[in-house]
């Protein structure tokens, strides 16, 4: 029988979600920890653990629109601090997203040259963009909706999705007491999906 399935949606980047998910971790004091990145990520994460290599730099257009209005509502950090709050809890950490193999595969069965082309000439449109976001949720949810408008990245996210509910499901049947995090723009897609797997969790948003 599965264990209990703690579900936490985060803002990717801000400092003071770090905090919240430390709480959070604490509050509820799991036996595992599964975090929406891969094992690649997760490594690469590992790797900048306890040292000063942080930054905010991004390195592409959509992450620059992201971090700029991100930075409007605090200090904002790559990696993800509240993925490393994780790290920094010396719970066990699972990877639950698609490996770089997987996400290529992903990538090339449901993003269209045609949706790469759009992409790519609305990018100006992208830095122009005024959000009206008030909230760092709200804020994240209309940049998804932005830089995901078109079919094939829509499907692709929604592949994520589906894979980390999976992922968690499996999580799940390993331990007693399992916490998810993942970031608030796939939250809504992945309880779908946990749903229809029959998985059933509490949700800490």
């Amino acid at each position: 029988m599965p264990g209990e399935l703690i579900v936490a949606g985060a803002v990717r980047g801000l400092v003071s979600e770090g905090e919240r998910i430390a709480k959070i971790i604490g509050d509820v004091m799991p036996d595992a920890i599964g975090l929406a990145v891969s094992k690649e990520g997760l490594s690469a994460m590992s790797e900048l653990a306890g040292s000063a290599k942080h930054s905010s730099d991004p390195t592409n257009t959509e992450e620059r629109v992201y971090i700029k209005g991100l930075a409007a509502f605090g200090k904002v950090m790559k990696p993800p601090p509240c993925f490393s709050a994780a790290l920094d809890s010396g719970i066990p950490v699972t990877p639950l997203d698609m490996g770089d193999e997987h996400y290529t595969a992903a990538y090339c069965r449901y993003v269209t040259t045609w949706d790469m082309m759009r992409q790519g000439r609305s990018q100006k449109s992208m830095l122009r963009h005024k959000f009206k976001a008030a909230t760092p949720k709200e804020f994240v949810l209309e940049w998804d909706r932005m830089v995901n408008r078109f079919d094939g990245y829509r499907a692709l996210e929604a592949s994520r999705e589906m894979w980390l509910a999976k992922g968690a499901c499996r999580l799940a049947e390993r331990y007693p007491k399992t916490l998810v995090i993942l970031e608030y723009e796939r939250l809504r897609g992945f309880l779908k999906y946990l749903e229809k797997s029959g998985c059933n969790c509490i949700v800490r948003e």
